[in-house]
């Protein structure tokens, strides 16, 4: 037996406000507010960097993010670095992941595009939370069958979500996917 992880159970981000984040993810968002607590003055655990913490969900776990605020304030980077690069929410429906892309424009949420293709093959959009971190909402993520093989896709292409063919794309990605595993079939 080989020791594995089980699923990535959630992401945790540093902001400047911790209300504001909490506000961003909660209103905005549709999360659950689980709790929020302050770390003692003695610095122990998280607290040694970390002032105070609030954690959301979406579901029944306790959380599926933690917004921390620092001890030491410090001006995030201007240029890409390293670290957290994305936090990704994935959508119940194409429905939905148009409603809140909308919602985004509608409250002048910063969109930085939205996609398809590539990887995950799924269609998406990228915006920006108060503190400036990139999050993606995406919807229909492809999903790994018997072999483990993923399925070919196509290019990564911006797109314009609001006037996507969510039902054409479905029908292709199957049609494309459907094509290969004959392909392969044929090879054995």
């Amino acid at each position: 037996m080989s020791l594995k992880v089980r699923r990535l159970g959630h992401v945790g981000i540093a902001v400047r406000d911790l209300d504001v984040s909490v506000n961003f993810y909660t209103d905005f968002l549709g999360l659950k507010l689980t709790e929020q607590f302050r770390y003692p003055e003695e610095e122990v655990g998280h607290g040694v960097a970390v002032l105070a913490g609030a954690f959301v969900r979406n579901d029944a776990t306790h959380h599926c993010l933690s917004i921390f605020t620092l001890r030491k304030a410090v001006e995030p980077p201007t240029e890409h670095h390293f670290g957290l690069h994305h936090v990704a929410f994935e959508m119940n429906s194409s429905e939905d992941l148009v409603a809140l892309y909308k919602k985004f424009q509608e409250n002048d949420v910063p969109i930085v595009n939205a996609r398809k293709g590539g990887p995950g093959n799924q269609p998406r959009f990228y915006g920006l939370d108060p503190d400036g971190n990139l999050l993606e909402f995406y919807w229909n993520i492809d999903q790994i069958g018997w072999d483990g093989i993923p399925r070919p896709y196509d290019a990564i292409e911006n797109i314009e979500l609001e006037d996507f063919d969510f039902e054409a794309y479905e029908e292709e990605r199957e049609r494309v996917a459907a094509k290969a595993l004959a392909k392969k079939s044929a090879l054995f």
